[in-house]
């Protein structure tokens, strides 16, 4: 792995879900929640990251391809 996408997925996703206090997973959106584009990946993994103490809400989307 080159070592600035190293740097970018530390910082900006496995920082965020270490810090985070509270991990929840979406799922079962149904068919109505498919994006246009949708059909182009595998799957899509969402999960809201709450930080109470950096007063910080994320929403963290990854395509499983």
């Amino acid at each position: 792995m080159p070592a600035g996408l190293a740097t970018d997925l530390r910082r900006e996703v496995f920082d965020l879900l270490t810090a985070a206090e509270r991990i929840y997973h979406l799922s079962e959106f149904g068919d109505e929640a498919i994006h246009d584009w949708g059909g182009v990946h595998g799957d899509f993994l969402e999960f809201v990251l709450i930080d109470r103490s950096a007063g910080q809400i994320t929403l963290l989307v990854a395509a499983d391809d």
